[in-house]
């Protein structure tokens, strides 16, 4: 709660945060070429970002806000999206597998069974394809993501418009869940611009196009779903749920929670949902985990802990990267069999569980790359974690700032950790505190 007569101040500071950060958005676009938009891109983000955590701080320090505020709020948000829409330069290729997947379901081809190189799908490359990456991999994305895909391609198969704008009215959709949750659980509405003005979350979701947008909708609604009905959970949540999942495998982790919570009331409708999903692909056999399979054979981009610990077996063993996965995993799972264990009813600790979970494998797991971070930024919207937010900063910086030294890996390993150590000494720092508050 903040002090009397703050909310006035808090206001008229948010409105001005609100427009210096659509501004600095605006910034993320200007030079062209091979890699000279970074530089221009991560000025801009920086400010952006400065903006953004200023933002936070004045939302969960004040006291009551006029109604306005809030309308303010996510109109901004809606702002920062549509000027990354037009100005920040493509920050992924991903979307092209989205359109290229998309035209392959379209032409009446399972998506599972051929990689984009295949001679079977030659007769559908258009001046998209070359610009696929790893043309040799199938398809990693689930179910629901492709259905996604096909509709999106039917609307506009040429270009990665309709993919971004949809990806942008998702994430708005995003920041409305969330202000509901947020009602929901008796906090400030306010603090939904932990989420609807992140820097991460808006380039990300725009500029990268990255189905995750999709999936972590799908999410909050089961969230919210599961909210609204009560200790009672119903069916509904598990189907939302299910999509999530089916969307992208991130979201399985919030499952234990669910189930935990709701029973078979919720495990048997979000069983069925993903079945149904995964029916008209499992003809593709085996090859429907091909794809994944090689991605988490051989990817550990951004990571942190993966990293070192892939290192260090790597001195005694030549199987060090397969081996560091199964550890990897298995700390994640045994996590979030602890989470579930020690979860408490009501809505808070479902989601606090959640979102630990997601941290978890960003910190402990592999691949970390910037998009994954989108599920883990509704967590500030309840619970102010500087190492967090400051982690919305670094880790974008430190991928995209490579660009900038190419085949320069040690200045890429220097990088990754100028990013990790301020962000680590802050969680532990928090954590510290916190027990030792608790002690006294």
């Amino acid at each position: 709660m903040g002090k009397p007569g703050s909310g006035r101040a808090a206001s008229w500071a948010l409105l001005a945060l609100g427009i210096a950060g659509i501004a600095a958005l605006w910034r993320t676009g200007a030079l062209a070429g091979e890699h000279g938009w970074v530089g221009p891109f991560l000025r801009g983000y920086f400010a952006a970002w400065v903006c953004y955590a200023a933002a936070g701080v004045v939302a969960s320090r004040a006291g009551r806000q006029p109604r306005w505020l809030l309308v303010w709020i996510v109109v901004a948000a809606i702002g920062m999206r549509l000027v990354c829409l037009a100005r920040t330069p493509p920050l992924s290729t991903d979307v092209w597998r989205y359109l290229w997947d998309g035209r392959v379901t379209n032409a009446g081809i399972n998506p599972f069974r051929y990689a984009p190189n295949a001679p079977q799908v030659e007769q559908l490359r258009n001046g998209n394809w070359r610009r696929i990456n790893f043309k040799h991999i199938s398809t990693i994305y689930p179910p629901a993501a492709e259905m996604l895909f096909a509709g999106l391609a039917r609307v506009r198969d040429r270009d990665a418009e309709a993919f971004r704008w949809a990806f942008a009215l998702f994430d708005i959709g995003s920041v409305l869940a969330l202000i509901a949750l947020l009602q929901r659980t008796g906090r400030p509405p306010e603090r939904v611009v932990w989420y609807a003005w992140c820097p991460l979350v808006v380039t990300e979701v725009t500029a990268g196009a990255h189905v995750d947008a999709f999936a972590m909708f799908l999410l909050l609604v089961a969230l919210l779903l599961a909210a609204r009905a009560g200790p009672r959970q119903g069916p509904a949540s598990g189907l939302a749920l299910a999509g999530a999942v089916m969307a992208k495998g991130y979201a399985l982790l919030a499952v234990p929670f669910f189930v935990r919570r709701g029973g078979g009331r919720v495990l048997w409708p979000f069983l069925g949902v993903c079945l149904a999903l995964l029916a008209p692909y499992l003809a593709a056999g085996r090859r429907l985990f091909g794809g994944l399979s090689a991605y988490l054979g051989a990817w550990e981009t951004n990571a942190s802990l993966f990293l070192i610990i892939d290192r260090l077996l790597g001195e005694v063993t030549d199987v060090h990267f397969g081996l560091t996965r199964v550890l990897t995993v298995v700390a994640v799972l045994s996590v979030v069999a602890w989470l579930t264990w020690r979860q408490r009813p009501g809505t808070e600790p479902l989601l606090a569980a959640t979102f630990a979970a997601f941290g978890v494998q960003l910190f402990v797991g592999a691949p970390t790359l910037p998009w994954y971070v989108i599920w883990l930024a509704p967590a500030l919207c309840w619970w102010t974690i500087p190492g967090l937010a400051l982690f919305t900063l670094t880790v974008s910086a430190q991928y995209y700032a490579r660009w900038l030294l190419p085949g320069d890996r040690a200045a890429h390993y220097a990088l990754l950790w100028a990013g990790y150590v301020p962000v680590y000494a802050l969680l532990a720092g928090q954590l510290i505190w916190a027990r030792r508050r608790r002690r006294r």
